[in-house]
């Protein structure tokens, strides 16, 4: 009998405009010139800004920009990223599910690869949504006269954190 558990069984890949997103915001090996420490970090924070704003995004394949998310990076965070999908599996209403089914599934390990590929397409839409918000936040929004650093990314992270999420799009 096959197992099936999140993350452990392979690197995670992000693509397209979402690569050059995470390009903007994180730097391999340039802590200074980065918003993140590691790629795995900005994965991790992805998945959960992407659960609390309600933001979805499907895989983008307009560029061939790639980041890999690797295996032992992965690893380091894989407790942290368990929770996270039980977090999404629980609180996204979009399969149609009573609240009920959503917490039992939660808490089990896929039985099948269909559900596994399922579940991780879902996380991995919730990273993507994150990436997205995290990027028009930081990076994309312009600086103004009142911020408190003249760096327009560091004023505009000092803000992102200061600043409540909103809940922007539903589950559906």
């Amino acid at each position: 009998m096959a197992v099936f558990e999140f993350f452990s069984k392979e690197p995670c890949v992000i693509k397209g405009k979402h690569a050059d997103y995470a390009d903007a915001m994180w730097k391999q090996n340039n802590i200074q010139a980065s918003c993140f420490k590691r790629l795995v970090d900005l994965y991790t924070i992805a998945a959960i800004i992407g659960l609390r704003t309600g933001r979805k995004a499907e895989e983008d394949t307009s560029t061939d920009s790639k980041r890999t998310v690797q295996l032992d990076a992965i690893a380091t965070c894989r407790t942290t990223l368990s929770q996270i999908m039980k977090l999404i599996i629980i609180f996204d209403e979009s399969d149609g599910k009573t609240p009920e089914e959503r917490i039992e599934a939660a808490f089990r390990i896929p039985e099948t690869e269909e559900v596994y590929k399922r579940y991780m397409n879902l996380f991995n839409s919730y990273v993507r949504g994150g990436i997205e918000y995290i990027y028009e936040q930081i990076v994309r929004k312009p600086a103004t006269a009142d911020d408190d650093c003249p760096d327009g990314k560091v004023s505009n992270m000092l803000s992102f954190l200061k600043n409540p999420l909103k809940k922007e799009y539903t589950n559906n």
